[in-house]
């Protein structure tokens, strides 16, 4: 072989293998730069995120009612991994996920074959199921700290709660109501390594973890409980469509327990329709019939026209006013203020109402809150309404006295009762805790001798001989109260086998702490009234809360 031989032979080598190099750079600085700079990225730059957890709910003790649990959420970065892989498949497996679920997993990875991206193989397993999938060590497979949702007491407390969706944004209730308060902002860190794994630089824009803050509400955990069995137990033996209760106290506005029936599972919504996560207590408006007619009763005393033992005839028991029936259950004849509630009289409320000045009734409605929201600030609480009967006529005007032609909440009477209870302040209802550092803001609807009157002649409707809620009775301690039944509107009228029962209470009578509102919806059978259906109910929570709370019986 010549030397120039050799000499083109080795030339030809090196320009070949420089061109293998040139080709590889070109290769690497085109195809390849995306994997390689992640990689790069991956052994010298580290972010660690520090997941903020979601505050708790608290009730007014501190029991929680809502707590977020460590979990992790599986995706994969097809860049990564293949759709083919056993390992994939065998993982897939473990996750107990449907076929469905499977298919469109493996479709959406093979779509994004070779090329870095994020697939969610399965949002929030148990840290057994975590740590079972990390021992795989399947490349391209990652695993994300996050937080599930938990609710200790279920259905129970759900229609205040609420709920969040998977990313753990409040959905309703108090999670969607304090959403904002109790999310929090995850932390991140980022540095850069040197080649020997030293720290070369810090990133100046790292975040600090911040948490959720915990939020104590008004409700009592324990009486929350005793309001939804009692009242779950009420709509089942009145075969009843639904059912509502409420407990306020008198003196600060704190809600202790909000519970209705039908109720859901926050921990899983399978079965939790619409109707069933409903609040009814401040998201349903009814007309609430005779338990308005202390309201009428506040209007005349305060006319100065009217007083407790005030008699007003209301014989025959039923009169006209344009060709349509105000009428009573029977015949009472002459009775005062005081038996015109025992009784709730249609006529002699009504005949007292007319005799004021026509804008009078709708006037107190108004300064008791009704007609307007409570102020609660609870996510769906509706307005209610009160008309204006002097653009109506009288039979309208005699209508509302008793509780037709308006409608309410059942928040809205609880806070309006609470001011006939507390000497005649007017106190926003609230789901907060309250300090009792901060005095209580409220205004004065009614002067103090109007509500002792007021407290007393309700306490005969429910200890007074012929009372119409003589159910509602304790043994231990005297209870104020009204019933109220109407029938249900429906279209182009009222139903005829269709009601609304109601029974306010406001105990003890001689010394008011709490108000505690009960509404049946629609009981079936011969007791429908609110004498009958919701007073029992009330009986029950009354007697076992107080009890409970400690306070002291008034009754000797």
């Amino acid at each position: 072989m010549s030397k120039a031989w050799r000499y083109f032979f080795i030339l030809f080598v090196l320009i070949i293998a420089i061109g293998i190099v040139v080709f590889k750079l070109i290769h690497m600085q085109s195809v390849e730069h995306e994997r390689l700079a992640k990689e790069g990225q991956n052994r010298s730059q580290r972010t660690t995120i520090s997941r903020a957890y979601r505050g708790m709910i608290l009730d007014r003790e501190g029991k929680p009612l809502a707590i977020s649990t460590p979990v992790d959420s599986i995706w994969a970065d097809p860049y990564f991994v293949s759709a083919d892989d056993p390992k994939l498949l065998t993982l897939l497996d473990k996750l107990d996920l449907s076929s469905a679920d499977k298919m469109e997993i493996l479709a959406r990875i093979k779509k994004g074959q070779g090329r870095s991206g994020f697939v969610y193989i399965k949002r929030q397993v148990s840290p057994f199921v975590a740590s079972e999938i990390q021992q795989m060590n399947i490349k391209g497979i990652h695993l994300d700290r996050e937080f599930k949702r938990y609710y200790p007491d279920a259905e129970i407390t759900a229609h205040v709660v609420g709920f969040t969706n998977i990313d753990g944004k409040g959905q309703e209730g108090v999670e969607l109501q304090y959403d904002k308060a109790l999310t929090g902002k995850d932390g991140k860190r980022s540095i850069h390594r040197d080649l020997k794994g030293g720290v070369a630089r810090k990133n100046e824009d790292d975040q600090i973890v911040k948490h959720g803050q915990d939020i104590y509400l008004s409700i009592d955990r324990k009486v929350q409980y005793i309001a939804y069995k009692y009242l779950k137990e009420g709509v089942i033996e009145n075969n009843a469509a639904a059912g509502s209760a409420v407990i306020v106290n008198v003196h600060t506005g704190e809600v202790l327990a909000m519970v209705n029936y039908p109720s859901y599972n926050p921990n899983n919504l399978q079965n939790a329709t619409a109707d069933k996560r409903r609040n009814r207590v401040l998201t349903d408006v009814y007309e609430p019939g005779s338990v308005m007619k202390p309201f009428a009763a506040v209007a005349g005393l305060k006319s100065g026209k009217y007083d407790v033992d005030t008699v007003i005839d209301t014989s025959p028991g039923f009169y006209r006013l344009n060709g349509r029936t105000v009428r009573d259950f029977r015949n009472y004849g002459e009775m005062d203020l005081r038996h015109i509630l025992m009784k709730s009289s249609n006529v002699g409320i009504s005949r007292m109402v007319l005799s004021l000045p026509a804008n009078d009734l709708a006037d107190t409605m108004r300064e008791f809150g009704f007609g307007r929201i409570t102020g609660i600030a609870f996510p769906g609480e509706r307005s209610g309404f009160v008309p204006s009967p002097r653009k109506w006529g009288e039979f309208p005007l005699a209508t509302l006295s008793f509780g037709y032609g308006m409608n309410a909440t059942a928040l809205q009477i609880a806070q309006a009762y609470a001011a006939i209870a507390n000497g005649g302040k007017l106190i926003h209802p609230t789901l907060l805790r309250h300090d009792p550092q901060i005095p209580t803001q409220g205004y004065p609807v009614i002067d103090k001798d109007i509500s002792a009157k007021m407290l007393d002649m309700l306490t005969s409707v429910v200890e007074g001989l012929g009372g119409t809620a003589s159910k509602a009775r304790l043994s231990r301690y005297h209870v104020a109260g009204k019933t109220g039944t109407v029938r249900k509107a429906v279209a182009g009228g009222y139903a005829t086998d269709s009601y609304m029962a109601t029974f306010v209470g406001i105990v003890p009578s001689s010394d008011p702490q709490f108000v505690i509102v009960v509404v049946i919806d629609d009981p079936k059978g011969q007791a429908y009234g609110g004498g009958s259906a919701a007073a029992p109910v009330f009986t029950e929570i009354a007697a076992h809360v107080l009890s409970m709370l400690g306070v002291p019986p008034d009754k000797k």
